[in-house]
C-alpha cells in the first residue's frame, strides 16, 4: 500500500441485514412504527426498511441521519449541544444543508474509531429512533467483537 492510498473497512451486507434486524426488533418491542436506512463507510444505502404504518417522510429523515452520522463519525444526538458553541452563521446555516438531519436517530458504525457504516432511523420520538439505531450499533459491536 502506498502513502497515495487509504484503505477504509466497512459493513457488509450481512452485517447490516443483522443490525437492521436488531433496530426493527427494537422497534417492534417499543410498539413504534419507523423507517431505517443502513449506509455503508462510503455513504451508500446498503440496507433499509419501511415498518407498515410508519410515516411516509420518515425514510427520507432516515437516510439524512445516516448520511450525517456516516458523514461526521458521530451521532446525530451531538448536534444540539455541538452548535450551541458555534457561531450564529452556523448555528443557522448548518440545519438549512441539503441531507443533514441535526437530531437523533443517526449513529455510526465504527471500528478502531473508523467509521464502517451508519444506520439512520426515523418515525418514532428522536429518543425512540436514538434507541432503535443503537439496538444496531450494540449489535454490530457485538459481532465485531466476537470475530475478533
Amino acid at each position: 500500500m502506498t502513502a497515495l492510498l487509504r484503505q477504509q473497512p466497512t459493513i457488509t451486507l450481512r452485517l447490516a441485514m443483522q443490525a437492521l434486524n436488531a433496530a426493527l426488533d427494537f422497534a417492534e418491542q417499543a410498539g413504534v412504527r419507523v423507517s431505517l436506512v443502513i449506509l455503508d463507510a462510503g455513504g451508500q444505502p446498503i440496507h433499509s426498511a419501511h415498518m407498515d404504518g410508519a410515516p411516509r417522510p420518515s425514510q427520507a429523515i432516515a437516510l439524512n441521519k445516516a448520511l450525517t452520522a456516516a458523514g461526521f463519525g458521530a451521532s446525530t444526538l451531538v448536534w444540539e449541544e455541538r452548535l450551541q458553541k458555534c457561531s450564529v452563521s452556523v448555528r443557522e446555516g448548518l440545519p438549512l444543508q441539503p441531507n443533514l438531519a441535526l437530531f437523533g436517530g443517526g449513529e455510526p458504525f465504527l471500528l478502531d474509531g473508523q467509521v464502517i457504516g451508519a444506520i439512520g432511523v426515523s418515525g418514532a420520538s428522536e429518543a425512540m429512533d436514538g434507541q432503535c439505531a443503537q439496538a444496531a450499533v450494540d449489535t454490530v459491536r457485538a459481532l465485531l467483537d466476537n470475530a475478533r
